[in-house]
Order: C-alpha cells, then structure tokens, then sequence
C-alpha cells in the first residue's frame, strides 16, 4: 500500500539522482530552515485523496510540494537565481514524466507545472520555484 513516507522517499530519491542542477546533498525530505548549498530541493507532502468508486478506477492519490530555492539576498544574484531555477525546473518536470518513475509506490505521477515566488527565511531572501506532485496509486 502507498503511503506519504514511501512516496516522500522516492521523490527525494529520483530527484537526487536525476536533477543534477540541484546542488549535491542539497534535497531534503523535511521543510529545513537554514539550505547548505545553492539551489536547493524541499519534498513536503501537501494533500491527499482517495477515490473508490470501482473496482477498475479506484485509487489513491497523495500530493506533494517540492520546492526548488536560490539565495537571492544580493542583488547580483537575480539572474543567477532565475537561470538555476529555469534548469532545475526544466529537469525536474521531465524526470517525472514517465509512467513507473517511482517505482511500485506510486503508478503514475502528474508533474503540475511551477509557481515562483519569493520567501524569507531570518536574513535570507530566496527566490523559489515550486511545482506540484500529484502522485496516483490505483487499487485493484
């Protein structure tokens, strides 16, 4: 059975391995206050449905945020920040497209494309790139 622990892990897991523009070590599977390096990945789960309405369709469908962060407190670094976003985004979206990406806990993952914004953490400003997971588990 699919469960937010085992969905989270291998979200962190692909994106580790496939999105080589986030920087090494830098993808968390908890929302961490101070990032050790730029950019920088955070899996937080986000919502959760299920549906059983037949015995063909049923299904169950957890949501996550990841969310991508570039340290934007100099100003210099705007078009650093928005450039590293662009590819980190670019890859992410594509290392979620196939069918089976997650292996046997999740069947199918829809990648909803990014909403980006700006977030403050104590002294740090970080311009942020966020996209939805939408990860399906059908039940037999």
């Amino acid at each position: 059975m699919a469960d937010f622990k085992d969905i989270r892990a291998a979200i962190v897991s692909k994106l580790t391995d496939s999105v080589t523009k986030i920087q090494s070590g830098c993808v968390y599977g908890y929302d961490k206050f101070a990032l050790d390096g730029m950019p920088a990945a955070v899996v937080v789960p986000s919502d959760n449905e299920a549906d059983y309405g037949s015995t063909s369709s049923d299904k169950l469908v957890f949501v996550f945020k990841v969310r991508f962060y570039y340290d934007r407190t100099k100003e210099s670094e705007e078009g650093a920040a928005e450039t590293a976003l662009e590819e980190v985004v670019d890859q992410a979206l594509t290392a979620f497209k196939e069918r089976n990406v997650l292996g046997s806990v999740c069947d199918w993952v829809e990648p909803i494309p990014s909403v980006w914004q700006y977030e403050e953490r104590g002294e740090t400003l970080y311009r942020v790139a966020e996209i939805t997971l939408r990860c399906i588990k059908y039940i037999a």
